[in-house]
C-alpha cells in the first residue's frame, strides 16, 4: 500500500464486481459498499423508526471503511452522498452503526472524490491522521461476508470480547474455552454473561 493510500489494484478481466456510480477515473482500489435500510430504528427502546438514516436516504448507497476501534464493527465510517443534495455538496463522511446498513458488499473505486473523501484525516474525529483502509481485496470480501451473515454485534458484560452474531442470535457461545450466555438483545446488539440466565418459575396448576 504506497503512502497509505489504497491497495495496489491491478485492473484484469472480471476485476470489478458491476457498475460503479462516479466512474472518472482510473480503478484505485477495492472497497466495501453498501446501502443504507430503508427503515431504521434508534432513539430510547428502539422507538424512532425513519426512512433511512438522518444524513442519508433509504437505500442511499456508501462506502465503509474498515472497524477503526475495537467494537467489532458496530460502528463504522461510511462516505456517500448527503440526503437531498443529488452530489452538490459533495460526499459526507460519518460514523454510523452499522446495524442501519445492508446489501454488503465489495466493489472497485473509480472516482477521485470517493478517494479523497475515504483518506483524508479524521479531523471531524479530532484525529489528524488518515483512516485504516482496507489492506487487501480479500480482506474486504471476508468481512462484508460476515456482516452479511452476522448482522447483529455481540460483546460480554464486562467487554471482555467484541464480536458478531446471528438475528436473533445463539444463546450461547464459546470463548477461549469459556461458554457465554446470552443475557439480553434488541435491535442494537446482543450481549453476553458467564452466569446462567435466571430458570423459568414452575407452573401453578
Amino acid at each position: 500500500m504506497a503512502g497509505g493510500g489504497f491497495p495496489v489494484a491491478r485492473r484484469a478481466a472480471g476485476a470489478d464486481d458491476g457498475p460503479v456510480a462516479d466512474r472518472t477515473g482510473q480503478l484505485a482500489g477495492f472497497c466495501v459498499a453498501a446501502n443504507v435500510a430503508a427503515e431504521t430504528a434508534s432513539g430510547q427502546g428502539g422507538l424512532e423508526v425513519r426512512a433511512g438514516v438522518r444524513h442519508f436516504a433509504a437505500g442511499a448507497k456508501v462506502w465503509v471503511l474498515p472497524p477503526q476501534w475495537g467494537d467489532g464493527g458496530d460502528q463504522v465510517i461510511v462516505a456517500g452522498y448527503h440526503r437531498g443534495t443529488h452530489g452538490r455538496r459533495g460526499l459526507a463522511r460519518i460514523v454510523m452503526p452499522r446495524r442501519h446498513l445492508t446489501r454488503f458488499r465489495v466493489q472497485g473505486v473509480y472516482s477521485p472524490a470517493v478517494i479523497r473523501a475515504l483518506t483524508r484525516p479524521l479531523t471531524e474525529l479530532g484525529l489528524d491522521h488518515a483512516p485504516r483502509l482496507w489492506a487487501t481485496r480479500q480482506q474486504a470480501e471476508d468481512i462484508a461476508a460476515a456482516w452479511r451473515a452476522l448482522p447483529l454485534a455481540a460483546h460480554a458484560d464486562d467487554w471482555s470480547f467484541t464480536t458478531v452474531v446471528a438475528d436473533p442470535p445463539p444463546l450461547q457461545i464459546t470463548r477461549e474455552g469459556r461458554t457465554y450466555y446470552l443475557a439480553h438483545f434488541n435491535a442494537h446488539r446482543a450481549v453476553y454473561s458467564r452466569h446462567l440466565p435466571p430458570a423459568e418459575p414452575p407452573a401453578v396448576g
